[in-house]
């Protein structure tokens, strides 16, 4: 397996820090030397703190309003078909 092969194998382990200290130690001297996984990686923390970053807002009133109505739609027509 070339060091690229092994480093794309396990970059979302590198990046979220769950690898053991040898493997991490391999990826990282990979790194080093091979500017295209890095750039690969520097792309997928990126894309990981955008993701994660979206996440914290919270939703619009309007959708807890539309699924309570939803909701109780769902209900009545349930209770109809008895």
């Amino acid at each position: 397996m070339s060091g690229c092969e092994h480093a794309v194998e396990y970059v979302y382990q590198y990046i979220d820090d769950e690898l053991t200290f040898w493997r991490r130690l391999r990826i990282r001297l990979h790194l080093k030397r091979c500017g295209h996984c890095t750039s690969a990686v520097e792309f997928e923390r990126t894309l990981k703190a955008r993701i994660a970053e979206s996440g914290k807002s919270e939703p619009p009133p309007e959708l807890f309003d539309t699924l309570r109505a939803l909701i109780r739609q769902e209900r009545n027509t349930g209770d109809s078909g008895r």
